[in-house]
C-alpha cells in the first residue's frame, strides 16, 4: 500500500491579542496515509483535530512543516496556486453543513458533476448530457444507499439523510482523500449508523484514502484501519484502534451516582393537555408539519429525565414550549411557583409567568459564550435577567417607561433565546439587545462572585477563572461554565438541549457527573435531550422517547434507550 499522503513537522500557532495569549494549535505534526487507508485521528475536543484538517484542505496555512500529496508540496511561503492543489485533490465533509440545493437528490449530485467540469453548479439544458450526468450520479447514489430517494425533494430528507447526500457530493468531484469532521456526531443513533455504512462502502468500492476526526471510539471502530491519538497539538500514540482507543477511554473518571428523587409526588413542572402544531421550512420551502397532541407530563422536583428520540421529531419543541419560547395551541405548561402554587409559563403577560420564568434556565445546542467577554461579566448579565429581584426591579423601571407586561414578558423570553435567534426577534421590532441592559443592570462583580462560586465549585471549575475571558475555558470547561453561568440565579429548572453534542467522552463523563453534583447538591431539576444515548444511560434517573411529536414511551433510561435503538432495526 504506497503512500498517498505524508504530513512531516506542521506546526501552527494563534496569537489572540485581546486576552494576550498564544493558542499551539499543532506542534510537530508527522504521519503518513496509504491508498485506501482509513486514518483515524482521535483526542480530547480542544485538541488540534480540525486544524489539522483544515491544513490538509488547503484551507489554512501554517507556520512550519511540508504537506505532500500525489505530487503536490505545500509550504508555509508556497503560493496560494499550491493550496488550491490541495483542495482539489480534497472533500471535505463537515457535520454541521447543510449547504444543499432545494432541488431532487438526483440535481444535487448532477449539480456538483456539472461544478467539475465547467466551475459552475448548473442543470445540462442539452438532454445527453444530463443523462450522461444522471448515471454518474445514480452510481454514486448507490454507494451511499440513496438510489430509491433520488427523486425526492431535499427539504424533505432527514438529517442523516442530507449528510449523505452531503457525502455524495463531495464523491462527485472524485477526490484523493476524503476528510471527515466529527461525522455523525449530531445525529441520532440511526442516522449516524447509516452514514458510517455509507462511508465504509465509498472507502471499499472506490478505494478513496480517508482522514477520520471523531473523537467517538465507536466511529473508529467501525471505521479506522488505524489510530493516532493526538492531545494540545501533539500526536502523543499512535497503532491499533483498540489498543489506542483502550488507553484514551483509561481517562475516564469513575461513574458518580445518582442521588435519589426526594420525593415523587413533588411536581416542579406539570405539561397539562397541550397541542402544538407548528412547520419546519427550509428556505421558505414546506418540510413537514408535526403535531404534538395532548400531551401530558408530570416531573417531580430534583428529576434528572432524558428526552431522546429521531431527529426533527419534537424534542426541542418541547424544550422551547418548556421554556416559555413557543406557546401551544391549547394547553398549559406550570411551574409550581410556591408549596402549593403554580404558574402558566405560556400565558403572555402574565406577571405569575414572568416570575416564574426566573425559575428557569435553557442552554440551547447552539450557546455561545463570546470568547472576548469576560466570564465575570457573563455571570453579571444573566444574573441582572435571571435574578427574581432583578425581575421584579424590571417590573417597576418596565412601569415607569410606559413598557407593558405583555412586552417585558417579551424581552424575558427573547432573552431566553439563542443569540442569534434572540437578535433577529429584537431586530424585527426595531430594537437592539441594549434594551435588556436598560431593563436589566448587570450584577456588580463582588456580588456576582459570590452568587458564582457555589456552582463553579460544584462544576469542578478552577475559581480563577471568574477573572479570565471565556476564550480561555477549555471545550469541556466551556460547556460547564455556560451551566455555571445559569446556576448562579438559582433557578429550580435547568433545559439542555444537546448542548454537549460535540464532546469527547472524557469531557462528557466530566459534564455529566458535575450534573449530578448540581442534582444532588441544590436538588435542581434537569431535562436533557441528547443524541448520544450513553449520556442519558448514564446520567438521567428516568427518560422520555418522542417520535412524530408524541412521547411514545417513559420509564428507565436503559429499557427506553433499548427501544430506540431497537425501533430502527429490520424485524427479523
Amino acid at each position: 500500500m504506497g503512500e498517498i499522503v505524508r504530513v512531516d513537522g506542521l506546526c501552527k500557532r494563534y496569537e489572540l491579542p485581546e486576552i494576550s495569549k498564544e493558542v499551539v494549535a499543532l506542534d510537530n505534526v508527522s504521519f503518513e496515509i496509504g491508498k485506501g487507508e482509513v486514518l483515524g485521528v482521535i483526542g480530547k475536543s480542544g485538541a488540534g483535530k480540525t486544524t489539522l484538517l483544515r491544513m490538509l484542505r488547503g484551507y489554512e496555512k501554517f507556520d512550519a512543516g511540508v504537506i505532500e500529496m500525489e505530487g503536490v508540496k505545500v509550504m508555509p511561503d508556497s503560493p496560494y496556486s499550491e493550496f488550491r492543489e490541495l483542495q482539489k485533490k480534497t472533500a471535505f465533509h463537515l457535520q454541521r453543513s447543510f449547504a444543499l440545493w432545494n432541488q431532487s437528490v438526483l440535481n444535487n449530485i448532477i449539480l456538483r458533476l456539472r461544478a467539475v467540469q465547467t466551475g459552475f453548479e448548473e442543470i445540462p439544458q442539452i438532454e445527453d448530457e444530463y443523462e450522461e450526468l444522471k448515471e454518474e450520479a445514480l452510481e454514486i447514489l448507490d454507494l451511499v444507499g440513496l438510489r430509491e430517494k433520488q427523486k425526492y425533494f431535499y427539504p424533505i430528507l432527514s438529517g442523516g439523510e442530507k449528510q449523505r447526500v452531503l457525502l455524495a457530493r463531495q464523491l462527485a468531484k472524485s477526490p484523493s482523500l476524503l476528510l471527515l469532521d466529527e461525522p455523525s456526531t449530531m445525529s441520532d443513533q440511526l442516522s449516524r449508523e447509516q452514514l458510517l455504512d455509507s462511508v465504509k462502502s465509498v472507502n471499499e468500492v472506490m478505494g478513496i484514502s480517508v482522514l477520520l476526526v471523531s473523537h467517538m471510539p465507536e466511529v473508529h471502530r467501525h471505521l479506522s484501519d488505524r489510530l493516532i491519538w493526538v492531545d494540545k497539538g501533539r500526536i502523543i500514540d499512535e497503532g491499533e484502534v483498540e489498543e489506542i482507543t483502550g488507553k484514551f477511554l483509561a481517562q475516564l473518571e469513575p461513574i458518580k451516582p445518582l442521588a435519589p428523587i426526594k420525593d415523587e409526588r413533588d411536581i416542579m413542572i406539570d405539561i397539562d393537555g397541550v397541542w402544538k402544531k407548528y412547520v419546519i421550512y427550509t428556505s421558505n420551502t414546506l418540510i413537514k408539519t408535526i403535531e404534538m397532541p395532548d400531551i401530558n407530563l408530570k416531573i417531580p422536583r430534583g428529576d434528572i429525565l432524558g428526552v431522546i428520540g429521531p431527529s426533527a421529531m419534537g424534542k426541542t419543541v418541547l424544550m422551547r414550549l418548556l421554556s416559555g419560547i413557543e406557546q401551544p395551541d391549547r394547553g398549559c405548561v406550570l411551574y409550581r411557583i410556591g408549596t402549593v402554587d403554580f404558574a402558566n409559563i405560556a400565558a403572555i403577560g402574565s406577571r405569575r409567568a414572568i416570575e416564574a420564568r426566573s425559575k428557569l434556565g435553557i442552554l440551547h445546542q447552539e450557546f455561545t459564550l463570546p470568547p472576548y467577554q469576560l466570564v465575570q461579566n457573563a455571570f453579571a448579565q444573566k444574573l441582572g435577567i435571571k435574578k427574581l429581584e432583578m425581575v421584579r426591579q424590571a417590573m417597576d423601571i418596565a412601569k415607569e417607561q410606559g413598557i407593558s407586561d405583555v412586552t417585558l414578558d417579551a424581552l424575558l423570553r427573547i432573552a431566553d433565546m439563542s443569540e442569534l435567534e434572540a437578535k433577529q426577534k429584537l431586530e424585527e421590532v426595531g430594537l437592539s439587545m441594549d434594551i435588556l441592559d436598560e431593563l436589566f443592570p448587570k450584577f456588580p462583580p463582588s456580588e456576582a462572585f459570590k452568587a458564582a462560586k457555589p456552582f463553579l465549585d460544584a462544576l469542578n471549575l478552577p475559581e480563577e477563572l471568574f477573572e479570565r475571558h471565556n476564550g480561555e475555558a477549555s471545550a469541556g470547561e466551556h460547556v460547564r461554565l455556560a451551566i455555571a453561568v445559569l446556576m448562579a440565579a438559582k433557578p429550580e429548572v435547568l433545559l439542555l438541549d444537546e448542548p454537549f453534542g460535540d464532546l469527547d467522552p472524557i469531557s462528557m463523563r466530566i459534564i455529566a457527573n458535575s450534573i449530578k453534583e448540581l442534582n444532588r447538591k441544590f436538588n435542581t431539576t434537569i431535562l436533557v435531550v441528547s443524541h448520544q444515548l450513553d449520556v442519558v444511560r448514564e446520567l438521567a434517573h428516568e427518560a422520555i422517547m418522542i417520535d412524530e411529536g408524541e412521547i411514545v414511551m417513559r420509564g428507565d433510561p436503559d429499557k427506553v434507550c433499548d427501544a430506540f435503538i431497537a425501533l430502527g432495526k429490520p424485524e427479523q
